[in-house]
């Protein structure tokens, strides 16, 4: 493996707190485009990444082959989540299909993508089998050469200040050699992480789904839901909070890539 940084390009952004801030953490990648459609959330990035370019919409970016090592994706649940109508590909915020196309014209290295577990069992379109949107998911990144693997991890072993679970999936290119012999399974890798940290069981279950501590959050964004937020820019903040990866939980992504790299010729 070089010495020269991963260069990453994240896809569905929000306000930078999950892949593009955690990538920045390891001191080993290089953070070279972000993707995001929220007027707010673009001005947080702005902020937070004066001098990243910030495209604005998903499905017409324009990055050519060999620019970009790894794509990082946070694209929104609610097509997934059962929570919602699980409309999969007939719903109107679905860019995952957009994000495949960007991976199989970039070709990077390695694709990221983390989204709630209702992603692996979601149809495809309303009617279809429960499951076959991730297979479809699964069977363009074999077609475009991509090799995937992907764990559902319970945040709160973490850390993190909610209770829930998310699904995590690296693809690794078969353009290079990887030495998966020697490769520890990623759940083994996960498990040695989750050890060292030490849980506060006192935390309400009530919380924005990124600590304080790891981003910057304004008075009364711990509301629980459904209690008026009293202004726009509040509530602005709420959503954008609510929807961001938080980075602890990409920190498990970016060291299984980091490691995976690590194992190349």
């Amino acid at each position: 493996m070089g010495t020269r940084k991963l260069r990453q390009l994240d896809l569905c952004s929000g306000i930078g707190a999950g892949f593009p801030l955690s990538g920045i953490i390891t001191g080993k990648v290089k953070l070279c485009g972000l993707c995001e459609t929220d007027s707010f959330c673009k001005q947080r990035l702005q902020q937070r990444f004066p001098d990243v370019p910030i495209y604005n919409d998903v499905w017409h970016l324009r990055v050519e082959k060999g620019e970009i090592d790894t794509i990082t994706a946070s694209p929104p649940c609610q097509p997934f989540s059962i929570e919602g109508k699980r409309l999969g590909g007939a719903d109107k915020r679905d860019c995952i299909p957009a994000v495949l196309r960007l991976v199989a014209r970039i070709q990077p290295k390695f694709f990221c993508l983390e989204n709630v577990p209702g992603l692996l069992s979601a149809p495809q379109y309303p009617g279809n089998e429960p499951g076959t949107y991730f297979q479809q998911v699964l069977r363009q990144l074999y077609e475009c050469g991509y090799d995937a693997e992907w764990i559902i991890v319970g945040t709160s072993r973490f850390g993190t200040r909610w209770s829930g679970k998310r699904l995590l999936l690296v693809a690794t290119s078969r353009s290079f050699k990887l030495e998966w012999k020697r490769a520890t399974p990623w759940h083994h890798q996960i498990g040695s992480q989750s050890q060292e940290v030490r849980l506060n069981w006192q935390e309400g279950s009530i919380q924005p789904r990124m600590a304080r501590n790891t981003v910057w959050a304004a008075n009364r964004m711990d509301i629980p839901a459904g209690v008026p937020s009293g202004d726009r820019v509040t509530r602005d903040r709420r959503a954008a909070l609510g929807n961001c990866l938080d980075v602890r939980l990409a920190r498990i992504v970016w060291e299984r890539v980091l490691y995976l790299y690590s194992l190349t010729n």
